[in-house]
């Protein structure tokens, strides 16, 4: 015992990333199974209805007009949202991205429900199992290509605690987990490898096959989030650090053209199935088919402090330790030259794109979820405060740490105040924060300071905060204690 314990810790003091990648793993398992949402019908709801509706329809009902829902208004009423297109048919509203995604989880979750007692519809337990552990499956393989980038430039400590703190203290842990089948963790991990492959690519310029491999990816990417098309600007800036470097890649990219024709090409392949299904459902190659829902971007009325600091959902105050990630951007230019102009022009333009959508608070979700998209490229100022803190002395070094940990920590509990309802989905404000700060779970107070948005307004670009319609209590479900033989027992 007593060697294998002494083995335990020399890895841990050779590769302390690893174990906690392996740390991280089993939290995440642990809570998924505590939680068990695949026996609760929590997994394929909001957004994840759209993200999942191509599989069953394509495998299971070999249907994509969705006749099967309109034969069965009963049944999939309530889990398919189509839209209607000019053609008379129905359209799913999102892109296909997340459906390849989770596809390898679904067909085995489909061979398990055709040999066992579960109905193989698409959306019994088995099913929604397979999607919750594949956001686990995205995130590790995410956190593997985030390490590789890490270790590049700084060292192991520095590496693991950045890691560490990218998913537990921030509400990647929550997207990886409580709503594990939200596309933002599976983004995070295709950023991470378009991040690593980025550079690489710098490291061997001129490689064809990797141009080919960060162009498919950079579709795929938007094939998943069409707002993350801005990934692209973190390749071609990469390692541009004055204006005479701006100039020399400028020249570069026109005297070696071919490669990005070849780029293109590939990210056009990466959509090339949408585009044949807008085609057949639409009639048209492009089809936005958020207009039906009147789901627009108001590029003159940015929503930058709301969307940064407000009490309703500011990346800051739901995520603090991203603050500090932010702030590190401007550590760049003496810790990490290359990457500063990047990230920074990265970073500013994707705040001002999701400052600018008509629901700037992107519905109910723990935080700005639509920022967890890019805690990949913010991992690099953050490791770069965290490697400026250990070159200090003592005295300023401990309680910096301290200050980051306890951070961790909050982020953490805040995690665990948003499960308990204490920081509610969408309806957060000042005097509500602040009600239930440090406490697990609302008050009776609470529950009478909360206020929604105005809708109809919020789509014409007004923020007005109004009363809901009924402020009473809403009990909030309690915590199952865990019975391993009812991990697959359903309680629809």
């Amino acid at each position: 015992m007593k060697i294998l314990m002494n083995r335990i810790k020399q890895y841990f003091i050779a590769k302390p990333y690893n174990v906690v990648i392996l740390g991280i793993a089993l939290l995440i398992t642990v809570t998924n199974i505590e939680h068990r949402a695949w026996n609760k019908n929590k997994v394929i709801e909001w957004d994840i209805k759209s993200y999942y509706a191509y599989l069953p329809a394509v495998f299971i009902y070999n249907d994509i007009n969705l006749n099967f829902r309109k034969e069965n208004i009963e049944k999939f009423g309530e889990l398919v949202w189509p839209i209607n297109t000019p053609t008379g048919k129905q359209a799913i509203i999102t892109t296909m991205g997340m459906s390849v995604l989770y596809s390898p989880f679904f067909l085995m979750a489909h061979a398990y429900a055709l040999i066992s007692d579960y109905e193989a519809d698409g959306y019994t337990a088995p099913y929604r199992f397979a999607l919750v552990f594949s956001a686990l499956f995205y995130l590790l393989l995410g956190l593997l290509a985030l390490k590789k980038v890490l270790l590049r430039y700084f060292n192991k400590w520095v590496t693991a605690f950045t890691i560490l703190t990218v998913v537990v203290g921030t509400n990647l842990f929550y997207y990886s987990s409580y709503e594990a089948a939200m596309s933002h963790s599976y983004n995070f991990a295709l950023i991470s490898w378009f991040l690593l492959l980025t550079i690489k690519w710098y490291e061997n310029p001129g490689s064809v096959k990797r141009i080919m491999l960060l162009g498919f990816l950079a579709g795929f990417i938007t094939l998943v989030r069409p707002t993350n098309i801005i990934i692209l600007i973190v390749f071609f800036l990469w390692g541009v650090d004055s204006l005479n470097a701006f100039k020399e890649r400028f020249l570069y990219f026109l005297k070696k053209f071919h490669l990005v024709a070849i780029m293109a090409l590939l990210f056009i392949i990466a959509w090339l199935p949408q585009f044949i299904y807008w085609k057949y459902i639409s009639g048209m190659i492009f089809f936005f088919s958020y207009g039906e829902l009147e789901g627009s971007f108001f590029w003159h009325n940015p929503q930058i402090f709301n969307i940064l600091l407000s009490y309703k959902k500011g990346w800051f105050v739901y995520t603090p330790l991203m603050l500090i990630a932010f702030l590190g951007i401007f550590l760049l230019p003496w810790k990490l030259k290359r990457a500063f102009l990047p990230i920074l022009v990265f970073k500013v333009l994707n705040i001002y794109i999701l400052s600018c959508w008509w629901s700037w608070w992107f519905g109910g979700g723990f935080g700005l979820r639509a920022f967890v998209d890019s805690y990949a490229l913010m991992a690099i100022p953050f490791a770069s405060v965290v490697a400026t803190v250990l070159e200090q002395r003592k005295f300023i070094k401990l309680p910096a740490l301290m200050l980051l940990s306890v951070l961790i920590w909050f982020s953490y509990f805040q995690t665990k105040q948003y499960i308990m309802g204490a920081i509610h989905y969408w309806w957060m404000n000042k005097e509500a924060y602040w009600e239930t700060f440090l406490k697990r779970r609302p008050t009776e107070r609470y529950w009478q300071l909360i206020t929604i948005p105005d809708y109809d307004l919020a789509r014409k670009g007004i923020y007005v905060a109004i009363d809901p319609p009924s402020k009473k209590k809403v009990e909030q479900p309690k915590q199952d204690t865990l019975d391993i033989n009812q991990i697959f027992i359903e309680n629809d």
